[in-house]
């Protein structure tokens, strides 16, 4: 019987599922419930090759009841990561997991946005969607994966699953859950690099539907050929449920992370004088080595979260169930970094000319220092019915979706050596740079009115040991913020099966979305911003289910990102110029394929997509044609996904995926500046020259970029992973390995006026950009009897590539890195 031929079909599918009993039970967190039955070899961590696959890989569940299907059903692309792709590729944060999936990049995290996991899925800013078991996870921080049992990327707006933002799509990881089962799993590791880490992973089953399970980390590590990058973090996690198995289920989750780390702001790009193009100093033979640490070794990035999750589900009967989970998050963090950030005219030409006597010297950038506490809270509650109506085979979920952040922020300041009045003058050498801090640069705690001056225009000063030096802050600068966002949303889903091979499904979110930012500045003044939007994001998807194996679809949907969406992300989540502004509108179609290869235990995944984000704009009505804000630039990215998974041979498997991002800027501002009169005439602009009549930072069209590739979205990407289990040889040994690419991409594209007569054209006057990437990663695992010994080898060729990007610095890969581990399951 083929699926969607009758109710009772439909019963037959979910229960040949080991998830289905809580995908069934309609909350976006409802996923947690399912993980029940995954398999204990599904660990997360270093070595250890899992090689009898799925006949059946795309009946994997998607774990959001909104929309309870497998990948085989949804109507969108989706990337899965799961457990036995992560152990054996040594993955041990969310970042390492993400670079499996073609078409996502990763940000530093600079210009207004935090350091921490800053993906973007299809060019598209995703800082602030990512999700734990369907909940929001409130926190900008690294993810360890010591507590991951999935990776899932659900790709294209998805705001009538999640709700704000999702412009690109979004990331949902899926916890380890306590099992039915009673296990024990100890892993150790250890590497060049410095690299060293534990794991524990025990699992008890307390009574026929009752089980606790925890989770411990502790990992050290260095990167190779990083100077002076570590990362000292422990984890901890604890799952207890009841009543697992049963129509009635209470799951409780406790995780905590705590990491000390040396952020990383990589390599600075330059442009050699006489050329557009700009791309990262090691990528010139000029002294700057890949190893080269631009920072301070007084940096640091200093990190806590605690997240705590209650899941409930109830099944009243074959046709009717409810969720309701609730999650609490506390996260605190103290971030303090000075990066080398610039190179003007005479660094870049004492960096190219050749003689070892000119020291090239850049200029230090970044924020201040800062200490932060927030939390955020969130309950969704839904219902799913399945039944008829007039005939119709039909699937209800409605439900509420309701949460709160805040967030406190409290800035330092630097003083300055003496001499110096603005940190961008301190001079930083880029060829063998000093990792210590100067004479005289320091951190401290300003306190308006009792420590620090500010007059009003330049500089604060500050006094030391009877001394006036300047700090990095002026008068304006945000001293201490308060951040408030509630969420209040309703959703509803709808799918209507109109044959038993035909099947409609439309979606609409609503939220009431309000964002409140209180602060003040070092000048001791206070401001209240505060923005209400309400967001629609409907979606409709036709799919065509001709058997089990094979799924067509076209979708269509739309998300919104209002202003202040970010209020952890950013380092200012509410500007009075933005504040007016209307959501950002993002729009996408999206035509698919997921089909089984006949005769073979392959799968083929195939979609063609479009979206279009609109930029929010504010007209300066003084000046009819130029603006006073936006919210970002407009873009157009157009794209095909191409998938292939399963098993080659019984003891061969291979997961292929290739993305193409034909992406186009159709919009994009720059901020013009007011010529002096003695340069009014003469010389060649270096920026864009306000047109007469226009005062300074309103925006203008900037012609440079528009057309372009959107910036740090690559045109290629695709990756290879296969694993080949070696037991006819040699008992218990597997081999794999995977490969990635990605093709060059653009990092910023800078605009001057060509001429001061001609200030209506533009001319490009840099042009930023990081080579193509790729790498070569192979693993092998031996098992004897409860024993496992492994040995990781990434990047086997030793390429410089770069793993983090933004517009004026890219982070260069760990060089060859090789990473033996052995373990015990019992």
């Amino acid at each position: 019987m083929r699926r969607g031929s009758g109710i009772v079909a439909y019963r037959r599918k979910r229960s040949c599922a080991a998830v289905a009993a809580l995908a069934g039970a309609v909350s976006l967190g409802g996923a947690a419930h399912a993980g029940e039955a995954a398999a204990a070899s599904a660990e997360l961590q270093v070595s250890g090759v899992d090689v009898t696959g799925k006949t059946r890989p795309l009946d994997e569940q998607t774990h959001l009841s909104v929309m309870p299907l497998s990948i085989q059903d949804t109507p969108q692309a989706v990337s899965i990561i799961d457990g036995a792709k992560l152990k054996a590729q040594g993955i041990n944060t969310l970042e390492q997991a993400l670079r499996n999936v073609p078409g996502i990049t990763v940000a530093i995290g600079e210009g207004g946005a935090l350091n921490g996991d800053q993906f973007k899925i299809r060019g598209f800013d995703s800082k602030d969607d990512v999700y734990v078991d369907g909940l929001r996870d409130f926190g900008v921080y690294t993810r360890d994966s010591f507590n991951f049992d999935q990776v899932q990327v659900l790709k294209g707006p998805s705001g009538a699953l999640f709700g704000r933002g999702t412009t690109g799509g979004a990331i949902n990881t899926i916890s380890k859950h306590a099992k039915l089962d009673t296990f024990a799993n100890v892993d150790a590791y250890a590497g060049n690099g410095d690299y060293y880490r534990g794991l524990v992973d025990l699992n008890y089953r307390t009574g026929e539907a009752s089980a606790v399970r925890i989770n411990l980390m502790r990992s050290y590590a260095g990167v190779v050929d990083r100077d002076s990058i570590k990362s000292d973090r422990w984890g901890a996690a604890i799952s207890a449920g009841v009543g697992l198995g049963t129509d009635t289920s209470f799951v409780v989750n406790y995780s905590h992370q705590d990491d000390r780390r040396r952020p990383d702001y990589g390599i600075i790009v330059v442009q050699r004088p006489g050329e557009i193009i700009a791309k990262p100093a090691s990528e010139y033979d000029v002294g700057v080595e890949r190893s080269s640490f631009l920072g301070f070794k007084n940096d640091v990035d200093r990190t806590k979260a605690d997240i705590f999750t209650a899941q409930f589900a109830h099944k009243f009967s074959d046709h009717l169930s409810i969720t309701s989970d609730t999650r609490l998050g506390f996260y605190s963090r103290y971030f303090q970094y000075s990066t080398l950030d610039q190179c003007n005219t005479g660094c870049t030409t004492a960096l190219f000319d050749g003689n070892p006597a000119t020291e090239p010297m850049g200029g230090i950038g970044g924020s201040s220092p800062y200490d932060m506490d927030s939390w955020g809270i969130q309950n969704i509650t839904a219902a799913r019915y399945d039944g008829e109506f007039v005939g119709f085979r039909h699937q209800t979920i409605v439900g509420l979706d309701i949460s709160k952040q805040v967030n406190d922020k409290l800035f330092f300041a630097y003083t300055l050596p003496a001499g110096i009045t603005t940190r961008p003058n301190m001079p930083h050498p880029i060829v063998n740079p000093d990792p210590e801090f100067p004479a005289g640069y320091g951190v401290f705690r300003a306190v308006p009115g009792q420590n620090i001056t500010c007059p009003s225009t330049g500089n604060c000063t500050t006094n030391v040991l009877g001394s006036t030096v300047f700090t990095n802050v002026a008068a304006t600068g945000i001293y201490e913020s308060r951040g408030i966002s509630t969420d209040l949303a309703a959703f509803l889903t709808e799918r209507v099966w109109l044959t038993d091979q035909v099947s409609v499904i439309g979606s609409l979110r609503i939220d009431r979305y309000i964002a409140e930012l209180n602060s003040m500045t070092y000048a001791g003044s206070r401001s209240a911003l505060k923005v209400e939007s309400t967001l629609r994001s409907p979606r409709v998807n036709l799919l065509w289910e001709p058997a089990d194996d094979r799924t067509f679809y076209l979708s269509w949907g739309r998300s919104e990102t209002p202003q202040g969406t970010s209020i952890v992300g950013t380092g200012t989540a509410l500007t009075v110029a933005a504040k007016d502004l209307k959501p950002e509108e993002s729009e996408m179609l999206e035509a698919g394929a997921k089909v089984a290869i006949p005769k073979t235990p392959l799968a083929l995944t195939l979609s063609a997509f479009q979206i279009k984000k609109d930029n929010a704009l504010q007209a300066d009505p003084a000046n009819p044609g130029f603006l006073l804000a936006q919210s970002g630039e407009r873009q157009e990215v157009k794209g095909v996904e191409i998938g292939l998974t399963g098993q080659l041979t019984p003891a061969w498997r291979i997961d292929a995926a290739y993305t193409y991002l034909d992406s186009k800027i159709k919009e994009s501002f720059s901020n013009c500046s007011v010529p002096t009169a003695t340069t009014a005439t003469t010389g060649t602009p270096t920026n864009v020259v306000c047109p007469v009549g226009v005062t300074a930072a309103i925006p203008v069209l900037n012609t440079v970029a528009v057309g372009r590739q959107v910036a740090f979205v690559p045109k290629h990407s695709a990756s290879i992973y296969s694993t080949y289990d070696l037991s006819d040889f040699v008992e218990g040994l597997s081999i794999g390995g995977d490969v990635v690419y990605q093709s060059k991409l653009y990092l910023t594209y800078t605009a001057r006026s060509l001429s001061y007569a001609d200030r209506g054209t533009l001319t490009a006057a840099r042009l930023g950009e990081a080579p193509a990437s790729l790498t070569f990663d192979a693993f092998a695992s031996y098992k004897r009897g409860p024993y496992r010994f492994g040995v990781n080898v990434y990047n086997i060729a030793n390429r410089l590539n770069y793993t983090q990007v933004q517009s004026n610095r890219a982070v260069p890969a760990a060089g060859r890195t090789v990473i033996v581990s052995v373990g015990a399951s019992f």
